[in-house]
């Protein structure tokens, strides 16, 4: 049994390892995502590439394990708040977090903001689905209402980045609410 746990414990520290590097090149040393090689991360975390690709199929594999973590505790915000509110709660979440020095960091990249987008579009889609089965019913497929939901939110969000002092939080909630048509939305 303490060979299985110690190959687990490995394992674990490993791609725990793999992770802070790539979290460290991208923020520390403000090394885009996109210029970033598996060589880079191995270096950084002084593992060999063997051991990367017996955990990750590449660099965007190991990204979206790193938000996953980054992200488990905003899933603890009520799916109602994250839905209604995404703007004003994603904030709330991202402020002062390491997801926000993160972002911060890779302001000017835009591979890592293509990752990001697909990243938070499927975990987004997720949330409108679970939401969306359960409020009033609607006529419109279930599916094709959270691409519409997401696709809204993320287009909202890329306006913001590019134009940061356009728009206060609680103005972009209202802009989403009136785009998604909150009577869809609201119970």
């Amino acid at each position: 049994m303490e060979g299985v746990m110690g190959v687990d414990l490995r394992k674990r520290r490993s791609i725990q390892l793999l992770w802070k590097a790539l979290f460290e090149l991208m923020t520390v040393k403000k090394m885009g995502f996109s210029k970033i090689t598996v060589d880079h991360i191995c270096e950084n975390a002084m593992v060999h590439r063997s051991t990367f690709y017996k955990h990750f199929d590449d660099k965007f594999r190991l990204l979206e394990y790193g938000l996953n973590q980054l992200m488990e505790r905003y899933w603890e915000i009520p799916l109602e708040k994250r839905i209604l509110n995404p703007f004003f709660w994603s904030n709330h979440f991202f402020e002062g977090s390491e997801s926000h020095q993160l972002i911060r960091a890779q302001r000017n990249d835009e591979l890592f903001f293509d990752s990001m987008n697909s990243y938070s579009m499927s975990f987004l889609r997720r949330d409108a689905l679970m939401f969306i089965q359960n409020a009033k019913p609607i006529d419109i497929p279930h599916d094709l209402l959270a691409i519409f939901h997401v696709s809204t939110m993320v287009a909202l969000s890329e306006w913001w980045r590019n134009n940061p002092d356009r728009a206060s939080l609680t103005q972009m909630d209202q802009y989403f609410n009136q785009l998604v048509n909150e009577n869809i939305f609201r119970s």
